[in-house]
């Protein structure tokens, strides 16, 4: 493996921040999503490509949907129809994006989380994600699995400020057919916020 080259401490930072540690590891992702986490520069990911072009490497090519923050994800879901539509759940829920979510998801959706009270209906459900959103940094999404009506996914969404929230969601679809739509979440989640410590001196006289 080769280490990261001198980008800044705050672009080198920024990549730790999402475990890329080393050069190689940036060939999952395209230039446009290094671009969108906040920290990293144009000058840092020019350093980053002339770098990967000396190795034989480069970015990735392909494209995920136009958002305004990072989506990392390594996964390969193009022959895969139904982790394909949790992808692009993930991505529309993260960027609040209305007319995605209302090709993907049943009228009758029904979302779930564990102790909490469980809400009916796709609109109320968008209404929702709407008026919860977040200025983002980074989706990372680490594993999406689909078994028949079933499927689940989780990873990480990361603000601005640097906080994380942690998620899994547990997804049930209205058939077995490739091109169903999504019937019920099950959401689990764990914010974790960065608390900035001020060090006050006090000075006399």
């Amino acid at each position: 493996m080769t280490t990261l080259p001198n980008i800044g401490k705050p672009a080198t930072n920024a990549l730790q921040n999402i475990g890329i540690t080393d050069l190689e590891q940036l060939t999952h992702y395209s230039e446009k999503t290094l671009l969108q986490i906040h920290g990293v520069g144009p000058k840092a990911v020019r350093i980053l490509k002339e770098t990967l072009e000396s190795q034989n490497l480069s970015f990735k090519n392909t494209e995920l949907p136009k958002v305004n923050f990072a989506v990392l994800c390594t996964l390969n879901c193009e022959n895969a129809p139904k982790k394909k539509i949790i992808l692009d759940y993930l991505i529309a829920a993260a960027a609040a994006n209305q007319a995605v979510l209302e090709t993907l998801l049943v009228d009758t959706l029904s979302w779930i989380k564990p102790g909490e009270s469980q809400l009916e209906g796709k609109t109320p459900f968008i209404k929702a994600v709407i008026n919860h959103r977040q200025d983002l940094s980074s989706l990372e999404i680490q594993s999406i699995l689909t078994h028949g009506r079933e499927a689940s996914a989780h990873g990480i969404i990361t603000d601005k400020k640097g906080n994380k929230t942690y998620f899994s969601d547990i997804f049930l679809f209205s058939s077995s057919k490739k091109e169903a739509k999504i019937k019920q979440i099950t959401s689990f989640v764990k914010t974790e916020k960065i608390i900035i410590q001020i060090n006050k001196q006090s000075y006399s006289n």
